[in-house]
């Protein structure tokens, strides 16, 4: 490790080393030792613990008592079964877990970190491989103890925590494990492990409404565009696309708020509503349980199985105890969103309650002590091994200052020093009508902290086509008046006399977030935004000026909020909703929220907000705890770039393109955040390695100016075989039998228990007593879905019962098995395997009567370079004869070659480069699994007829799996889509591969074009 770069992992494997933890939780940076750190409650907690005399002994004793801790234990196990390969796991979870994160053909940019796959591997591992071994057993009653926290049994709640540092992408984590439930479900309806809806809760509306990504976009057309993180990170493999349709149905994400009984309306009211009652109280009809549930989760069924899944779950616990008044509103809080959870439980199966948080401690007020660890957390990765990982940007601190200041530099702990100097809240409200009186050590604070932020904005200017939208500078206030007086004097006001007439403007202190000119003049654009509880109820700086500047970024919000929030109508949007809209965007180019530069907040900024440009926070506040002092700090903690960089044996950064052996590891460059007012004491200061040179960033983009040189292509899901003969006939003659493999699949378990002398015998009884028909019948259906449809989807059961007569056949002569298995097994197998099994004879039989016919995205049958939008730091090539400005070069030099060739030739009237645009060919690998191959062009070719041919060109290689990728290519798509070019008025396909040799390429291309005549179809070739 070099001296200066503090990233020591990889985000993508198992952290290998880590920095040394002192005894009382802060870094020693001099020290980095192998393997990961132990997780320690006492020492990793937000609020560290004292130094003893004899500190070392004190930190081994600490460690040697944490090996034992729940998340240590869980992390040996989860790791033996990792490297075990999963077993004890369904057919869809194994399937499920090598997808996300041993699948070689996922693209880098959707590579999960591994912060996402411990915390899966550790919920599957907890529901389906923890009761089958002596270990897990005793984890699983450990977590059943600790969700005892009432007498009332309604709040002992199976409930499972994972703690991720803010950046570590726990709403992806989300996404997982609602398609692992959903899937399984599907395949296994009857296995109680897996739920049938999914209830999402987040503890306010900014959250609950960044959760809309986990709805399934079945609306975008245009797959670059596609909002959800299921399509966004690449978490649906190809063969489960279909059924992940029917997910939007089974989830409902609300906030906690929606839990408290409301008040009747209409029809619904009392006779005595409104009247007072015998012990002189106005009397209210509220709703029952019941019918907050109705209005809540909809249509669930009642009594299914309902997996909870509570985002910033840290405001979820059972209050004990009398609370202040500074907590009781967080109590109140914790009240009723626990109250909520226990009251659906009572009438659905709680299959489990996923907990969610950076900081899954029990609060101040709480009942509990304060800092103290959930006791049901099984997972952790927390803020320091994401900064070792480099998923977060490293926080800088004060360190010392030249005042007199002993215990801390008097900027790490703002607040304390100028409390007594600040406006309190609810008094003193006459001075906000004059000028802002600002304490001098919070404005020689604000005037330091300003002038490095002015470095970063420098950059920004000189780099604007990397960062998109400016650097952001966060202030965090303890009430509205003081965030009122921060915000005057840090963007200007508006003066006005006695009367309340406007006299003028002044000029805010700071040039760059001043919303107003040195002339007096507002700009169009506010700079500087004020967000706290009174500006979001009551919408003050929603005005008509502000609708108008704002027209279309609104208009790009409406469109997402329809995508997001299927059924509800855009036009009951209120203007709180676009200021809540304009602060979740900051930082985000094109939205409401892209231009602002400063944010002044009033304890908002504490969760669910995750701009990843902001650079530089200051707390004016009290922050009674470190895990408040994380929660604040972590606005500044999200990457900008997840863009790997490699570097050698000494933590050298290399350049792009060096020679791969002298690349000892891949990690992300480390970025920083600005911090003061935060009183940290987790991290200590000092001096940072410059970031590398920012990365020279081009956008990937349709020229509209172009659009009579747009190509358009089929997108295909899938073949489907289409029969002329009226007789299906197979030969399965030269086909090996398909085999049902009793030796893999217990058919008998003995389940037994050290306690008890008694055994239980689990058999297969229950499937093997099935009737023969029933089996036969069922793979018939699956063998029609599968093959005999057209491309609209339109099943031909009229072929069913010659095709159930083959299939009675096939499981007579052509299945063999193995061990102890038997013939009901195959209800268990998947059914495109045993499928294809059978087709396989029918297509040996029946190869020349059969034409090939293809099978489209149901939302989208064809794509087009309308749609190509995309950022790249490979290098490009300018075009003239492409919809798009640019190719993508993925090599050094073949593609800008191509590009150079296919411009340069008279026959090519326009091409693309397959980047950005979602052009893929369906194919099955050598294991029977569907993939997809993705060609480097397409280009419009000029052929010998005199007519118009599409051209799909392979430039670097088909690298792995070759001969069934030219396969289906030649022998699938190609006929597929040239069967069907009439129907839907487009040109004929054809397929060249120029590899290993890119000199020849314009004679290669010249060949295969003149070779080219009009493809005629089987109807044709008859006429």
């Amino acid at each position: 490790m070099s001296e200066n770069n503090p990233i020591l992992n990889s985000p993508y494997g198992p952290p290998k080393f880590h920095y040394r933890t002192l005894p009382d939780g802060t870094l020693d940076y001099q020290n980095i030792d192998k393997g990961r750190r132990i997780f320690d409650p006492d020492i990793n907690a937000p609020i560290p613990v004292r130094t003893g005399i004899q500190g070392q002994m004190f930190i081994s004793e600490q460690v040697a008592n944490a090996e034992n801790h729940i998340i240590n234990i869980l992390r040996r196990e989860i790791a033996i079964w990792r490297a075990e390969n999963y077993p004890n796991v369904t057919r869809v979870s194994r399937e499920l877990l090598k997808y996300w994160f041993e699948n070689e053909q996922r693209e880098i940019t959707k590579n999960l970190f591994f912060a996402q796959r411990e915390a899966v591997e550790t919920a599957v591992w907890l529901n389906e491989v923890a009761v089958k071994s002596n270990v897990g057993q005793s984890m699983l009653n450990r977590l059943h103890t600790a969700c005892q926290v009432g007498e009332d049994d309604t709040f002992n709640l199976p409930r499972v925590a994972f703690k991720m540092a803010t950046g570590t992408g726990k709403t992806v984590v989300m996404a997982m494990l609602i398609l692992y439930h959903y899937f399984n479900r599907q395949e296994y309806r009857s296995d109680t492990r897996f739920a049938d809806y999914f209830l999402l809760v987040a503890p306010g509306i900014t959250i609950r409404d960044r959760l809309g990504v986990l709805y399934v976009d079945s609306q975008t057309i245009n797959p670059q565009e596609i909002q959800d993180y299921y399509h966004q990170r690449g978490l649906i493999p190809f063969h489960l696309r279909e059924s992940a349709e029917g997910l939007n149905a089974r989830i409902v994400i609300t906030n906690y708020h929606s839990f408290e009984l409301r008040n009747l309306q209409g029809n619904k009211r009392s006779p005595f509503d409104g009247k007072v009652g015998v012990d002189g109280k106005m009397q209210e009809a509220k709703e029952n349980p019941s019918l907050m549930l109705k209005r809540v989760l909809g249509n669930f069924k009642r009594g299914s199985r309902l997996l909870i899944l509570n985002d910033e779950a840290h405001h979820c616990y059972l209050p004990k105890g009398k609370s202040s008044r500074e907590d009781k509103s967080e109590d109140e809080r914790a009240a009723v969103w626990i109250n909520g959870i226990a009251t659906i439980s009572q009438h659905f199966k709680i299959c489990i309650v996923y907990d969610m948080s950076a900081t899954p401690y029990y609060l101040t007020g709480s009942g509990y002590e304060p800092g103290t660890l959930f006791p049901w957390v099984v997972s952790d990765f927390g803020l320091i091994e994401a900064i070792e990982a480099g998923l977060v940007k490293i926080p800088f601190l004060p360190e010392s200052d030249n005042t007199h200041a002993l215990e801390m530099p008097k900027l790490r702990n703002l607040y304390e020093h100028v409390k007594d100097k600040l406006p309190k809240k609810g008094k003193n409200t006459e001075v906000l009508s004059g000028d802002p009186e600002i304490p001098p050590l919070v404005k020689q604070a604000f005037d330091q902290f300003y002038s490095h932020y002015k470095t970063d904005y420098e950059l920004y200017e000189q780099n604007e086509l990397l960062f998109k939208t400016p650097p952001v500078f966060i202030v965090v206030c303890n009430n509205t008046n003081v965030s009122s007086e921060l915000y005057r004097y840090i963007a200007g006001y508006e003066i006005y006399d006695e009367e309340g007439n406007f006299v003028t403007t002044k000029q805010g202190i700071a040039s760059l977030f001043s919303n107003y000119d040195s002339y007096g003049k507002a700009y169009n654009k506010p700079r500087t935004l004020l967000i706290d509880s009174y500006a979001l109820e009551n919408s003050d700086q929603v005005d008509d000026q502000f609708k108008k500047v704002f027209a279309h970024e609104i208009e790009v919000f409406k469109k997402d909020y329809r995508i997001m929030n299927p059924g509800k109508s855009v036009e009951n949007l209120t203007d709180a909703d676009i200021l809540r809209e304009v602060v979740n965007t900051v930082g985000k180019p094109g939205k409401l929220g892209a231009g602002i530069r400063c944010v002044v907040s009033v304890s908002m900024l504490t969760e669910g907000w995750d701009a990843n440009t902001v650079t530089h926070v200051m707390g004016l506040r009290a922050f009674g705890s470190q895990l408040l002092c994380e929660q604040v700090a972590g606005r500044a903690l999200r990457r900008q770039s997840y863009h790997l960089v490699n570097y050698d044996k000494d933590d050298n950064i290399l350049p792009e393109g060096t020679d791969k052996r002298k690349i000892s590891t891949q990690k992300f460059p480390p970025e920083y955040a600005q911090i003061i007012g935060i009183p940290f004491k987790l991290f200590k200061g000092g001096g940072a390695v410059p970031p590398p040179p920012p990365l020279d960033y081009k956008h990937i983009k349709a020229l509209k100016e172009r659009a009579d040189l747009e190509i358009t292509f089929p997108n295909l899901t899938g073949y489907r075989i289409e029969i002329e003969e009226a007789e299906i006939k197979a030969d399965f003659s030269k086909i090996p039998p398909y085999e049902i493999d009793g030796s893999r699949y217990p058919t008998k378990t003995i389940m037994a228990s050290a306690f008890l002398p008694n055994e239980a015998e689990l058999t297969l009884e229950q499937i093997a007593e099935r009737r023969e028909q029933e089996l036969v019948y069922a793979i018939t259906r699956q063998l029609i879905n599968h093959y005999y449809r057209d491309d609209e989807g339109n099943r031909f059961f009229h072929k069913f019962k010659r095709l159930k007569d083959i299939v009675h056949y096939w499981l007579k002569h052509k299945t063999k098995c193995i061990g102890d298995a038997f013939p009901n097994m195959l209800f268990y197998e998947p059914a495109e395997k045993v499928c294809r099994h059978i087709q396989s004879g029918i297509e040996a039989e029946q190869q020349r009567h059969e034409r090939i016919m293809p099978v489209f995205n149901h939302y989208n049958k064809f794509g087009s370079t309308i749609y190509v939008h995309g950022n790249t730091i490979k290098k490009v090539y300018p075009t003239k004869k492409s919809h798009i400005n640019f190719v993508v070069a993925d090599t050094n030099s073949w593609e800008q070659i191509a590009a150079k060739t296919l411009e340069e030739m008279d026959e090519v009237t326009t091409y693309v480069k397959n980047s950005f645009l979602g052009f893929e060919i369906p194919y099955v690998d050598a294991y029977g699994g569907d993939k997809m191959y993705v060609p480097d062009f397409i280009a419009k070719v000029k052929i010998p007829s005199g007519g118009i041919a599409n051209l799909v060109i392979e430039i670097t290689g088909f690298n792995k799996e070759k001969e069934h990728k030219v396969n289906y290519v030649i022998n699938r798509w190609l006929p597929a889509v040239n069967n069907v070019r009439e129907k839907y008025d487009y040109d004929e396909w054809h397929f060249i591969e120029i590899a290993n040799d890119i000199r020849d390429i314009k004679n290669e291309l010249r060949n295969k074009i003149k070779t080219i005549q009009p493809v005629k179809n089987k109807k044709e070739l008859k006429a």
